[in-house]
């Protein structure tokens, strides 16, 4: 439904109609996250370009062109992360699960600014809008208004252990996965990544 809502061919309103009937409320609270980012967009403007928690503007992000292009392309050596960027490369879409492993690897793992990954986003996502775009990016990143805490990092290892255990998604979008000739190493150790981004955002974040 996202492209639907995204170009108006649904209305909000009819399918938060049928979401509240429902004994599931899943899909209810995901269009309430939609609506909610529109209100704070609207109240909150600047925060398509600063972060909502100005503290983290603070960050110094290492911003490397060449590991964002890896990130871009699919090819950071994480199966999970390479699997869900060659898939919105491809078909514009992404499962949100995904999205926020990508994310949460853009922010934390490389140091990259958000906004990269935000403005890329834009360029290929069919059902791209800009509140739940930016409002989720920020919530990787930690400098949301109601975000996940700077010290939660995904693991993307564990992540695709638990959500596609037997690399059915994975191996749908990297097919040379199984050669260690052909799929990169990973672009950095986790532990490492973890390590450098909470001294990161720890010495942005002291004052």
């Amino acid at each position: 439904m996202s492209v639907h809502l995204r170009f108006g061919t649904v209305s909000i309103r009819s399918l938060i109609k049928d979401a509240r009937q429902a004994s599931e409320k899943t899909w209810l609270n995901e269009l309430i996250w939609r609506e909610f980012y529109m209100m704070i967009l609207w109240h909150f403007p600047e925060t398509v370009n600063k972060a909502f928690k100005s503290a983290y503007d603070r960050i110094h992000w290492r911003n490397n062109e060449s590991e964002f292009d890896a990130w871009c392309q699919g090819k950071t050596g994480y199966p999970l992360v390479d699997a869900g960027m060659r898939q919105l490369n491809e078909t514009g879409f992404m499962h949100n699960r995904v999205r926020m492993v990508v994310a949460s690897f853009l922010c934390k793992h490389l140091l990259i600014d958000w906004r990269w990954g935000e403005a890329y986003f834009a360029r290929k996502l069919q059902d791209y809008e800009q509140s739940s775009n930016v409002g989720n990016w920020q919530w990787a990143a930690g400098s949301g208004n109601d975000a996940a805490p700077y010290f939660r990092v995904f693991n993307p290892e564990i992540q695709l252990k638990k959500f596609d255990p037997k690399l059915v998604y994975a191996k749908r979008w990297i097919p040379e996965l199984d050669d260690p000739f052909r799929y990169p190493s990973p672009i950095i150790e986790h532990k490492k990544a973890r390590e450098r981004a909470l001294e990161v955002y720890k010495s942005a974040l002291k004052d």
